[in-house]
């Protein structure tokens, strides 16, 4: 029996206080297993195409794989999902993102897409992996505006502040953010850019 091997991926990014997927043409991109490319990099390969540029820090997460089988072959489906900082998105892909809540149920992948979905609030909730969605200076009002994105809800801003500040991720980069209405705010530096645990909620 032949078998056919696609790698999907679920592209996630935030900007306009929104979690986004790309999604064009109602469909997640995807590639077909080809001799001499392993999984991991054909998920990147595609990724890299929409951003335009090589990603080197963006969390990468193996989803689940699922198949079709037919009479005559078989069908394999790898499904990763993948944070993309707003900032990699190569302008022309923009119109292609959707934000999450407005994703229809009626496409053919909303399964897939809601399970995602759900996999990256439980996944924010224990590890630092958040990085991957800002630059690399940030103050805590974008860092609560993410986890608020991703999570659907408003979020205390004592409470936050208090909390992930204790944790220990975060190092204040010297810097202030200025140009804003409110008073300059500081900013600040992940210690690590690579995935840890941690309970933030």
């Amino acid at each position: 029996m032949a078998i056919s091997v696609r790698v999907k991926t679920v592209l996630f990014s935030v900007f306009n206080n929104k979690l986004h997927i790309y999604l064009p043409g109602q469909r997640l991109p995807q590639g077909l297993v080809a001799h001499g490319i392993s999984l991991n990099k054909l998920a990147m390969s595609v990724i890299e195409s929409v951003a335009g540029q090589a990603i080197n820090e963006s969390y990468l997460e193996q989803l689940y794989t699922f198949s079709h089988p037919f009479e005559q072959m078989m069908e394999v489906d790898v499904v990763y999902y993948l944070l993309l900082p707003a900032e990699k998105i190569s302008e022309f892909y923009q119109e292609s993102w959707i934000a999450a809540d407005s994703v229809s149920r009626n496409i053919s992948e909303y399964g897939i897409i809601s399970y995602a979905i759900q996999r990256l609030r439980w996944k924010v909730e224990y590890t630092n992996v958040v990085y991957s969605l800002l630059p690399r200076e940030f103050t805590l009002s974008e860092l609560q505006r993410i986890y608020e994105s991703i999570l659907g809800r408003k979020l205390d801003k004592r409470n936050f502040r208090r909390k992930i500040l204790s944790l220990g991720l975060l190092r204040s980069s010297g810097r202030k953010r200025t140009g804003l209405k409110a008073r300059p705010a500081r900013m600040f530096r992940f210690r690590e850019r690579k995935p840890s645990m941690v309970q933030v909620f």
